[in-house]
């Protein structure tokens, strides 16, 4: 086994010390570099943008690094409508705030500060408009800020051309993985719709370019001794994989991205010494070589999403497409339609659920259209790029406007359509359950033993009662928690905010009734507590 499967057993071995070192902080303390003494206070940093700035709805989210303290963080500039001025990459600021580490609200809420930690930031700092400003420029002189650069002026072609609006966002994000201006409402219906993995450049544009390029090469497949020619072979494969980086560097080198690009490396270096490279070792293997890179992308949902689909592929695909024989390409090119999205649903399902919490009941006939859809829009905005300052640009941009807006109805029309989601709050435990379920089945599949029915049918039934036992649990869950000067109080699934007055506010809480007064002098919290006592009131401390 360990012969056969060796990249899998030294995944396995490193995501266990990754995980022990997070958790345990043995043998090295992996969150050291994000704790400083002048988290919570309030004080004044010089701060140098890293990245180019994100716009927000009421200001701008920034990537800065502290000099003083060779530590990174967030900045949110708010908005200013005296001073129209955008910090741009590479510019020093002065600025005046708190940076924070946010926390959590709930127990089982996303914890935006564990995310921060991971992404080796301190916290983040809100900054008014009259507490920044900008006192120099030096520019950032990295790999990833050059192809930010470039990402941008991708964009700005597109713009040339005649893209606009939600058009021009959509093909950015699809094709240069430019999605800062895309409007959270359409990210929200292709989350429902089940097709979010196309607004982020990731494992399926890079299979699409993959595919337009072998393509190219090959003339279509008829010039099949390329691959049985070991000088074309080799010169095929280098071709290949050059120009899959450099895309790789024009999306600004995403994380998912260089996965994709990593991986389709390893398969074409095993093509080139004949090796059978689509295989489980080679995901093992690339997941390993990110993980020595970055111990700390174990715990990121895009890293846990893009192997678990590609996991479900190759143990699911397969088999899928053995029971359904085709005769001809076309009918080749549907069915792996079918197959790819039902298989990568599979393998990304327990992912999904534990953080996401909801299910598209009409994934299938969503990622059917929107694939093709991004095939074809991914084509026409290469050819879009190249030709931006012509004619064939222009008229070329207003075909990408129409498809890119009737595309984007059609999911818009997708999340609409009656019980689109499954909202469903599994606990880690749930997922073991249904982790082994699938993974029961696919024993059951490779084996073709029914023996395998039986933990796969006692896990899923345990995973109900737990879901039983946490929802009946939740129902007589009530919790209260202050952020800011809002107070939110969760009973069962509803949560309530309240505005925190100046001077008090009164609540239920858990069937009492309370009152929070946290800015009373002496005299005044007196009268209220005697004015709560005669009216069987508690207040909280």
């Amino acid at each position: 086994m360990l012969r056969r499967y060796p990249f899998v057993f030294v995944f396995l071995v490193t995501a266990l010390l990754i995980c022990s070192a997070y958790y345990l902080h043995v043998p090295y303390n992996l969150r050291g570099d994000t704790e400083a003494e002048y988290v919570d206070s309030l004080c004044t940093f010089r701060a140098h943008v890293t990245e180019p700035p994100v716009q927000k709805p009421k200001g701008w989210l920034l990537t800065v690094t502290l000099p003083k303290y060779r530590q990174q963080a967030m900045l949110y500039l708010k908005a200013d409508s005296t001073d129209s001025y955008v910090p741009v990459m590479g510019d020093l600021l002065i600025v005046r705030t708190h940076i924070t580490r946010p926390h959590a609200l709930f127990k089982g809420d996303y914890d935006y500060g564990n995310y921060l930690r991971q992404q080796h930031k301190v916290g983040i700092g809100y900054v008014q408009p009259q507490q920044w400003q900008v006192i120099g420029h030096y520019p950032v002189r990295t790999l990833r800020a050059y192809a930010a650069g470039v990402q941008q002026r991708l964009v700005q072609r597109l713009a040339d051309a005649g893209l606009h609006g939600q058009s021009l966002a959509f093909i950015s994000a699809i094709i240069v993985g430019e999605r800062d201006a895309l409007d959270s409402n359409l990210r929200q219906s292709f989350a429902a719709a089940g097709a979010a993995h196309v607004l982020a450049v990731s494992g399926l544009h890079t299979g699409i370019i993959y595919l337009v390029i072998s393509s190219l090469l090959t003339c279509f497949g008829f010039v099949r001794p390329l691959y049985e020619q070991r000088v074309r072979r080799v010169l095929l494969s280098l071709t290949i994989i050059i120009v899959m980086w450099v895309y790789a560097f024009v999306t600004g080198l995403s994380p998912s991205v260089m996965r994709a690009v990593l991986m389709l490396t390893i398969i074409q270096v095993g093509w080139m010494l004949r090796r059978h490279a689509v295989s489980v070792n080679t995901l093992a293997a690339a997941a390993c070589i990110c993980l020595w890179v970055d111990p700390l992308s174990l715990f990121s949902v895009s890293f846990q999403l893009s192997f678990a689909a590609v996991l479900g592929i190759l143990l699911f695909g397969r088999y899928m497409n053995s029971i359904w024989r085709v005769r001809n390409k076309l009918q080749r090119f549907v069915r792996d339609l079918f197959t790819i999205s039902i298989a990568a649903t599979i393998g990304t399902l327990p992912v999904t659920l534990f953080y996401f919490g909801q299910v598209s009941h009409y994934f299938l006939l969503a990622n059917i259209i929107v694939i093709i859809a991004a095939y074809i829009l991914s084509i026409l905005g290469g050819f879009t790029l190249l030709l931006a300052h012509t004619v064939v640009g222009a008229w070329l941009a207003m075909v990408l406007q129409q498809l890119s807006g009737r595309l984007c109805d059609f999911v818009q029309w997708i999340e609409h359509l009656p019980h689109a989601t499954l909202q469903l709050s599994v606990t880690p435990w749930m997922v073991i359950c249904l982790v082994v379920a699938i993974a029961c089945c696919y024993l059951r599949i490779r084996q073709q033993r029914l023996v395998w029915f039986a933990p796969a049918v006692a896990a899923i039934a345990l995973l109900c009662v737990l879901h039983i036992y946490d929802t009946r649990q939740n129902l007589n869950n009530y919790e209260l928690a202050i952020r800011g000067n809002t107070l939110y109080y969760r009973h069962g699934e509803t949560t309530d905010a309240y505005k925190l007055d100046s001077r008090y506010t009164f609540f239920r809480y858990n069937g009492c009734d309370y009152v929070y007064a946290p800015h009373l002098s002496a005299r005044q919290q007196q009268s209220l507590t005697r004015y709560c006592t005669e009216h069987n009131i508690s207040v909280w401390q």
